[in-house]
């Protein structure tokens, strides 16, 4: 059941000065490490991963010999593949991140935050990938997996509308036309340079990239989100049809339990995870902000009843697997972690019982994730080992930009509770605002 969000606890408003400490740890982190990062993919673009790759997916089991030392670096010495790579920029986590410092200046107004959210923007205008409608990123290495090789900087929608979001949010403070037409340019390639594959009458799904023809539902989400939102708020109304579909698409592939697959496509994608059922949702809540339909708000219900209830484990741990791979050796993904802070945060007024659980995770992210340097923690293996090397895209962003988020939710929350003492709490935030 969900229920309307009711008022902050005190246990709550204790949680506002614990994210403040947190956050400056890690902004104190950031700092020393900058933006460039390693990536738990970035090994498997090297010309022997690919090779192993490639071959693993035709052998089968026969082929775990030639990825097993690739699989191995990653677990145990992570540090080792600077050896193979260099750090990168991710569009993503850029994104991300200014997101996260954009929420920060709205709390604070703090001109810092500003100008490290502008410095990101104007880094995303310079490394988008040119030959396309408008603004889009990939990543800066290849991928190879059962659908074939996909080269560096091959546009993806997961990747793009991240950066859509930022630019439409740093308009909206800064009121600077550039942002918008940036934002304008990213929904054109969207809208533009990825395929529709005709599902039904009313439905198509909406390709990964430019390049291919899949069946990725939360690709699907995420283009329908960055074409409704470029339609109500910059007026590219033509946008709403190829939207429609998307959406349609999503509410017909939902299954009778509540659930998504991951694709519809391929029996191989067909397993149901913990942070592509947050894209889901997330996606489709924004989207319902114009729509209002009921249709789609009872599927929002149908998924989250369904994703609480098979994607937490009996401690409200993220299971990453509605049914675990016989192989898996991942106890806790912090990426899984950091994605149903940020959902329980964005659907705060329509399911209460999403937002305490953001607030419990958030605490317990705190208290046993974040590093002495500021980081967080990347994964913990069953048995309690944690895999401790830092990756700016997984999930050291995606946490930033949480917390960043439950913060400006909490910090809302108790202005509206008590507004004559808003003076005074923003006094006693302060304290834990960094100091630049």
């Amino acid at each position: 059941m969900l229920f309307r969000s009711g008022t902050t606890t005190a246990k709550n408003q204790d949680l506002v000065p614990q994210l403040w400490d947190t956050i400056n740890a890690f902004l104190r982190w950031l700092d020393a490490h900058g933006y460039a990062s390693y990536d738990p993919y970035d090994i498997w673009g090297t010309q022997y991963s690919l090779w192993a790759r490639r071959l693993y997916y035709k052998k089968g089991i026969a082929g775990l010999p030639l990825i097993a030392p690739v699989l191995l670096l990653e677990i145990i010495f992570p540090g080792l593949r600077a050896l193979f790579v260099k750090k990168e920029r991710f569009a993503t986590a850029d994104g991300q991140l200014a997101l996260a410092f954009l929420n920060l200046y709205e709390i604070t107004h703090n001109d810092e935050y500003l100008e490290k959210a502008i410095i990101l923007c104007e880094d995303l205008i310079r490394s988008s990938v040119p030959g396309y409608s408008g603004y889009c990123w990939g990543y800066p290495f290849d991928w190879q997996n059962f659908r074939g090789l996909w080269r560096k900087n091959t546009p993806y929608i997961t990747s793009v509308p991240y950066c859509f979001e930022a630019f439409l949010k740093l308009y909206e403070i800064s009121q600077v036309t550039r942002y918008q037409e940036a934002a304008a340019s990213v929904a054109k390639f969207v809208f533009e340079d990825l395929r529709d594959t005709c599902v039904s009458a009313e439905s198509s799904a909406a390709s990964y990239s430019p390049i291919d023809t899949s069946q990725v539902v939360n690709a699907s989400a995420y283009r329908a989100f960055v074409l409704f939102e470029a339609a109500y708020r910059l007026g590219y109304h033509d946008y709403e049809r190829k939207a429609w579909r998307n959406v349609n698409f999503i509410l017909q592939t939902q299954l009778s339990d509540g659930s998504w697959r991951y694709a519809v496509d391929h029996a191989g994608e067909a397993f149901i995870d913990h942070f592509h059922t947050c894209f889901v949702l997330k996606n489709l809540w924004k989207i319902n902000r114009y729509l209002r339909s009921d249709t789609i708000d009872q599927s929002i219900r149908r998924g989250y009843t369904y994703y609480r209830r098979s994607l937490f484990d009996a401690n409200d741990n993220p299971k990453s697997f509605a049914i675990e791979p016989r192989t898996q050796i991942v106890q806790l993904d912090l990426y899984n972690l950091a994605e149903a802070i940020q959902l329980g945060a964005l659907v705060k007024e329509d399911i209460s019982e999403a937002f305490a659980l953001a607030c419990k995770l958030a605490c317990r992210l705190t208290e046993k994730y974040q590093l002495s340097d500021g980081h967080f923690v990347t994964r913990v293996y069953i048995g309690g080992r944690k895999h401790k090397f830092p990756y700016i895209r997984w999930a050291q962003a995606q946490i930033f930009y949480s917390l960043t988020s439950l913060l400006m939710m909490e910090t809302q929350h108790r202005a509206e509770d008590n507004p004559k003492s808003a003076t005074d709490r923003a006094a006693y935030d302060s304290r834990f605002i960094k100091s630049f």
